[in-house]
């Protein structure tokens, strides 16, 4: 019989050692497994950290800028009230802030790496903004104080400049009916007495107009007999009072009569005090006084 052949030795031991460089390859790979997820845990823990830190240096930067803003309002109410002096205690307060807060910046840098830190003039800036709004609002309220301040005084003006004109314009009224009154009273032509006295009449109102239209027609006749004429003249003319639609004028006037006794254009002085009612927009006489 013929012997059975034996398996090549060489076969199993290229087996055994595949199997050996597998588990070798194997734990190779785990191995790098296990170095990549404590890589990635460092880079995890790396950031975490940076965001930690990023988020203490902005919470720190808002509640110096706080505190920066409580002390400016601080010191302008100060400066209101204490001068000179509160504004050398001002100075040396922002001093003692800002050397306060550039340690602190010091210290958050110095803890940070290099990839971490920021340039700082980012919190200047924002000191800076924060430093504006106060001084822009007081000139904002100052701009709008001004403007109604003007407002006002111009309205006022106007207003007093309107009573003013309204009342040169009522004494200039009152004093013109006056003055017409008293010419027409102190002017008569016996030629056309009707004329003169109806004129009288015309110009006045009141118990005065009712008194002189009731002798009328007797006045007519004797200015008509007497041969009169005369001619009426306002020297002078100003107002006493005014009462509502009423005022007191006192008139100086002068009369140059001629008549049937003689008289060849003489002089007669009159002062009188004529009262002048706004009747209807018109100027008239309400009662005449001769002043002796």
């Amino acid at each position: 019989m013929a012997e059975a052949k034996e398996p090549p030795r060489d076969s199993a031991t290229s087996k055994a050692d595949a199997r050996a460089l597998l588990e070798e390859a194997e734990a190779e790979a785990a191995e790098a497994e296990a170095l990549a997820a404590a890589a990635r845990a460092r880079a995890r823990a790396a950031r975490l950290r940076r965001e930690a830190l990023d988020e203490a240096r902005k919470e720190a930067e808002a509640k110096a800028a706080e505190d920066k803003a409580a002390e400016e309002k601080a010191a302008e109410e100060a400066t209101d009230t204490d001068g000179p002096k509160a504004d050398d205690d001002v100075a040396d307060t922002d001093e003692a802030t800002d050397a306060d807060e550039a340690e602190t910046e010091k210290e958050e840098v110095s803890d940070e790496t290099p990839e971490d830190a920021e340039p700082e003039t980012e919190p200047a800036r924002s000191r800076r903004r924060l430093r504006m709004p106060p001084l822009s609002v007081t000139w904002k309220v100052a701009v709008i104080l001004l403007i109604c301040a003007f407002v006002a005084a111009s309205g006022y003006m106007m207003w007093n400049r309107h009573e003013v004109n309204e009342r040169s314009q009522r004494i200039a009224n009152f004093v013109a009916g006056a003055r017409q009154g008293v010419v027409n009273l102190t002017s008569m032509d016996c030629n056309k007495a009707k004329e003169d006295v109806q004129r009288v009449i015309d110009s006045s109102t009141g118990q005065f107009h009712d008194d002189f239209q009731a002798r009328a027609k007797d006045f007519t006749t004797v200015v008509e007999q007497s041969k009169v004429v005369t001619k009426g003249t306002v020297n002078a003319a100003a107002v006493q009072s005014i009462n509502g639609d009423f005022a007191l004028v006192l008139v100086a006037a002068t009369s140059r009569i001629t008549n049937a006794a003689g008289a060849k254009d003489e002089p007669r002085n009159w002062r009188l005090k004529v009262t002048v009612k706004n009747d209807g927009g018109q100027y008239k006489m309400s009662n005449v006084e001769f002043i002796p």
